[in-house]
């Protein structure tokens, strides 16, 4: 008998919480008139210099109680694509899978919404790709994406102060 860790489990909730946006599409019976109002969402692109917002569609994974300071549980994931083209003779480029856990209330922090998640991530992946980027004269996957979950979170955390957000990636 195969036995499953965490790590298993916790891998499983992050890819349905990322395949979960692409089973939502509306309906042909949706009426015109309850999307009005509602401005476009931004494009998941990830431009030179930063990570969309929209590359994160945080969802509740444990839904808040409100019945203690802080409670609930939401996640995204999210493929980022990196490349490394510092040098005019070497270029690579990778992918990496991210997972980002993150409390939707936080006794500190208040009631983090799903876009409010979504924002803090997206600048915080920006800064983390920076700062890790520039670590090594050249990089690849497997020894990019590690250190990249790493940075993401320590940059969480840095926004905002024990918030207590998990990130992995591979």
């Amino acid at each position: 008998m195969v036995r499953a860790g965490k790590r298993w489990f916790a891998w499983m909730i992050a890819a349905f919480c990322a395949a979960v946006p692409a089973m939502v599409q509306a309906a042909p019976e949706d009426d015109a008139e309850e999307t009005e109002g509602v401005e476009r969402a931004e494009s998941p692109f990830v431009w030179i210099g930063g990570v969309s917002p929209a590359s994160f569609p945080f969802i509740t994974i444990v839904a808040d109680g409100g019945t203690d300071q802080a409670g609930g549980w939401q996640a995204a994931g999210a493929t980022l694509s990196f490349a490394d083209r510092r040098s005019i003779f070497f270029s690579n480029s990778w992918s990496c899978q991210v997972f980002v856990w993150m409390p939707i209330r936080h006794a500190v922090h208040g009631a983090i919404t799903p876009e409010k998640a979504a924002q803090v991530t997206a600048v915080a992946a920006s800064g983390a790709s920076t700062v890790v980027m520039h670590r090594r004269p050249h990089w690849y996957r497997a020894s990019f994406c590690a250190d990249f979950a790493s940075e993401l979170e320590t940059q969480l955390d840095t926004q905002m102060k024990g918030l207590g957000a998990q990130v992995s990636a591979r």
